[in-house]
């Protein structure tokens, strides 16, 4: 379970510094990419959760199937 938790921890780093850069290469000014830096952080961890839940049940699917 502590794998499980550096793992998760790792990937928010690296997906804070996705959403950071994106952040402020689509914005022209520093403060409203601050300011909306929260709200993609929490839509990119939404999205990565859909994702991961997605293949989850392909996998248990195709596991239940063979």
């Amino acid at each position: 379970m502590n794998d499980l938790l550096v793992h998760l921890a790792l990937l928010a780093l690296m997906s804070l510094a996705i959403v950071t850069l994106g952040s402020f290469f689509s914005n022209e000014e520093d403060a409203p990419a601050v300011g909306e830096l929260p709200k993609r952080f929490a839509y990119f961890l939404a999205g990565c959760a859909a994702v991961a839940a997605i293949m989850f049940v392909i996998e248990h699917t195709g596991a239940s199937l063979g």
